[in-house]
């Protein structure tokens, strides 16, 4: 009954202010229903507080004009559900890449490594895993590790996933190797052919 109170109390304070988002109603009632997962197993609770922090952070994506006060509100919420996650499942490499996500957002990379870290020593082949590790790389302007992980991810299940090729295009022109960079900005148009910056960055490589 107690975690039932916190899970509605919790709600209620990070529901301020979805009023006037109206436009994302949908996704917000889709992750409001769900508060309590208290009689199911550890580890299906543990996917179920993962699908509630993902849900937090595409409607926080979603809305345009952040404000600090928006950060604060829904990147707190989704840390608790991530946090809840990895409780109630140690081996859940999602909640830890969900953390991960958030610091990386906040510019923590240090913590973004971390969380990422322990992913990577449950399963050193999960894709997102390797993905989100050249991501933390990338931002510290390591770029050759950068395409190590991003390439990890590539041969394990992104091949044909737009980011893992867009970000490893844009890693090997920051390496001074145009070709290959040419080769995955191809695939990233391929994989989406309505990226303008992945369509803008190809173009650019031909004119060399």
């Amino acid at each position: 009954m107690k975690k039932s109170l916190l899970f509605l109390l919790l709600f209620l304070l990070i529901s301020y202010g979805f009023r006037e988002n109206t436009s994302y109603a949908g996704e917000e009632n889709s992750w409001q229903g769900e508060i309590s997962f208290e009689n199911i197993n550890p580890v299906e609770a543990s996917k179920k507080y993962c699908s509630q922090a993902d849900k937090i952070l595409r409607y926080f994506n979603a809305i345009p004009n952040k404000t600090k006060a928006d950060e604060q509100k829904y990147l707190n919420a989704a840390k608790y559900f991530y946090y809840q996650a990895e409780r109630a499942d140690k081996s859940n490499t999602d909640a830890l890449v969900g953390k991960a996500r958030i610091a990386l957002y906040e510019n923590h990379i240090r913590d973004a490594k971390n969380a990422l870290s322990i992913a990577l020593n449950i399963n050193e082949d999960n894709p997102k895993v390797n993905y989100y590790l050249g991501e933390t790389f990338f931002k510290d302007g390591e770029f050759a590790k950068a395409v190590d992980f991003y390439l990890h991810a590539y041969t394990h299940g992104y091949r044909y996933n737009f980011w893992t090729n867009y970000k490893l295009g844009v890693a090997y022109e920051k390496l001074d190797a145009p070709e290959r960079a040419r080769i995955h900005y191809t695939n990233a148009v391929k994989a989406n052919p309505n990226s303008k910056a992945a369509a803008a960055r190809l173009a650019g490589l031909d004119m060399i």
